[in-house]
Formats: C-alpha cells, structure tokens, sequence
C-alpha cells in the first residue's frame, strides 16, 4: 500500500500472443494508423527476433515525417541501444520507438535539398538539424535516400572534445551533432549547433507537461 506506483520497475517482457498474431508490415501499418500501442507491441513481440524485423520496423517508422522525421530517429536509437543490451533487454528498448510511431499522426513533407548546407546557413536551428538528423537516420537504416547528396567536406573547423553542457539548452542537438559529423564526414555540422547552442533561445524553462 505504501509503495507509489513510479517505484515500481518496468515491465520489460513481451506481452503474450498466440498463433494467429500477425507479424506483417501492414499489421505494424494499421497499428499506427489507428494510434494503437499495444497492438503494435503485439506484432512487436511476434518480430522481434527474426533477421529482417528492423526492414520492416524502419520502413513504417520512416512513413511519416511529422514532428521533424523523429519516428525514424526514435526508431534508429532504439535499435542501437537494443544491441547493446541483448535480448532480454531488447523488447523493452524497441517498444520506444513503436510508442513514438503510434503517439501522432501527420502530412508533413521531409526536405529534399542539401540538408547540410541548409543547417549551416540557419545556423543549426532546431528545425534544420533535426533535417540532418533524419538524413542520418536514413542512412543508418539503409533506407532508399531522396535528398540531394552531400556535399564533399570544406575546411576542417578544428572542433574537437565534448564539453559538459545543460542538455535541456537545445535538447542534446549540439551533443548529437558530434556523432552525425562523424557519420557524414562534415564537421561544419558542429559549428552550426554549437552556434545555435550560444545564441539561440533555450528550451530550459520551457514545459513539456
């Protein structure tokens, strides 16, 4: 009775499915469509496991750029970090991705110019490095790439370490920035965030509540 029910830990296994839960894409499709999580986390405990479940999982989370492409970025993060903790933890972390798919809908167009050269010129805005974000995303998931190629790399601009910063600023966009460079081999993406991150408006004393 005294125990509040935030102390309690997560439930982290697979809810249980019989023999006729669906394991296709369009189950993972109409899931979404119909702002259904358990049921997505249904069909996800029927993939998981199977070689090609992250086509499949990557594919829908790509469908829908609303929310500057976040699916598939949520989506990319949560495999990776299935990876690391293995398969007892592997559920658990990939039903983050399916909760951001089913949370909203939406008809927003993702970019097709130069995303990088777009960040740099808005000065790493919030909006135009999610776009190089969601590039990232992309190419980590082996998706088919619609936006125009990059750029080959200019000067390098020196930026080196991670410094400890308040991460609510720019919620971590100039931290991400480091290992997207490094993926896309153009560290001017780091200038640009850590210029929006000393001179834009901080989101610390706004309320997601």
């Amino acid at each position: 009775m005294s125990r509040q029910p935030w102390s309690e830990p997560p439930i982290t296994d697979p809810p249980a499915i019989d023999a006729t839960q669906r394991g296709d894409i369009e189950e993972l499709r109409e899931s979404v469509a119909a702002g259904d999580r358990l049921r997505a986390e249904r069909w996800l405990a029927k993939r998981y496991r199977d070689p090609d479940f992250l086509r499949d999982y990557f594919a829908v989370a790509s469908d829908d750029y609303e929310d500057f492409g976040h699916k598939l970025i949520v989506a990319v993060a949560a495999s990776k970090l299935a990876s690391i903790f293995g398969d007892k933890g592997a559920f658990a972390t990939l039903r983050i991705g399916l909760w951001e798919m089913t949370a909203y809908r939406g008809s927003a167009e993702q970019p097709c110019d130069d995303v990088v050269a777009t960040m740099i010129a808005n000065r790493g805005d919030m909006e135009s490095a999610h776009a190089v974000f969601h590039y990232d995303a992309m190419r980590v998931a082996g998706l088919p790439l619609t936006l125009h190629p990059l750029p080959a790399s200019g000067e390098r601009d020196g930026v080196r370490g991670l410094p400890i910063y308040r991460l609510a600023r720019d919620y971590g966009a100039y931290l991400k920035s480091f290992s997207v460079a490094h993926r896309l081999g153009d560290d001017r993406i780091i200038a640009a965030a850590k210029y929006n991150l000393d001179h834009a408006p901080s989101f610390e004393e706004f309320s997601l509540a």
